[in-house]
């Protein structure tokens, strides 16, 4: 993974006198609930975007959604099944319990190799799609964007993340609007790290953390698979190629080979998309 670095300004015109004057609004208002819509509202004078959503991630319990502009009913469901299921498969929350750092990330930078050609399985809220960045989307989930995050650390290992994103049919995020939104993460980081300690207690509450999604993935295929057969299955869910799994594993690739050709054979699935069809009914089946 690569956090995207600070590069020279190439001019690009934003309205700093607006971000200035939101976050002295802010600054003057630390105790007000609405902390994070108003930061990102502030964010977007430094970098426009479309849509934009913050989570809170806690461990391994399911992520805590914070805030988000999705106006339509249907973008809302998108957020409900992210947070129901789908997070666990997402590389931000794959690099998150590797200890992903604060900075600004674009998704593609945490993605595995294999990530953008994987085929996933037309049901249970996932759906394969090669113009998003990950390879597949969220049912729901608004289609076409492009993607930029902000993480920021908080106390007890958790991470915010402040999702700004825009339609891949328009231009892109600029290096110096990244560079603009990686000079004031540290800002960023400080003021949301005040608004969690004021209300992250109460946030937190509703729902209980609850970690059977990542332990159903930890136990898939138990049953019937090898050690060594399920951390090859969790890897090839998660998007990595052969080469990368033999990398990450320090095996052959003939071995890798053969591992899937096994953990295709015990479940009685053909193909990845089979794997992650029959995953996701194992959430269903966990009571998820």
């Amino acid at each position: 993974m690569h956090k995207v670095g600070k590069t020279p300004n190439s001019g690009t015109k934003t309205d700093t006198a607006g971000w200035y004057r939101k976050i002295g609004a802010i600054i003057d208002a630390l105790e007000d609930e609405t902390l994070p819509e108003r930061l990102v509202r502030a964010l977007g004078h430094l970098a426009p975007f479309e849509i934009a959503a913050v989570f809170v991630y806690r461990g391994r319990s399911r992520p805590l959604p914070i805030y988000d502009n999705f106006a339509s009913a249907d973008a809302r469901k998108g957020i409900a099944a992210y947070v129901e299921n789908t997070y666990v498969l997402n590389p931000l929350y794959q690099a998150y319990q590797k200890g992903l750092e604060s900075g600004v990330y674009r998704m593609r930078d945490l993605a595995p190799d294999a990530f953008f050609e994987s085929e996933y399985h037309k049901a249970y809220r996932v759906l394969p799609s090669h113009g998003e960045e990950i390879g597949y989307l969220t049912e729901n989930w608004p289609q076409g964007m492009q993607e930029l995050l902000l993480m920021l650390a908080l106390d007890g290992n958790a991470l915010a993340e402040i999702t700004l994103s825009r339609s891949r049919d328009g231009p892109g995020f600029s290096e110096t609007e990244i560079s603009r939104l990686s000079d004031v993460v540290p800002l960023v980081g400080a003021l949301f790290r005040r608004y969690w300690a004021e209300f992250g207690d109460s946030r937190s509450k509703t729902p209980p953390p609850d970690r059977r999604v990542d332990d159903a993935f930890d136990d898939f295929g138990k049953s019937v698979l090898t050690d060594r057969e399920r951390e090859v299955a969790r890897m090839i869910l998660r998007g990595h190629s052969s080469e990368s799994i033999g990398s990450n594993l320090g095996i052959s690739l003939g071995t890798v080979k053969t591992h899937r050709k096994n953990v295709y054979a015990k479940l009685a699935i053909s193909s990845q998309s089979e794997l992650l069809s029959l995953f996701l009914n194992s959430l269903q089946g966990s009571g998820s």
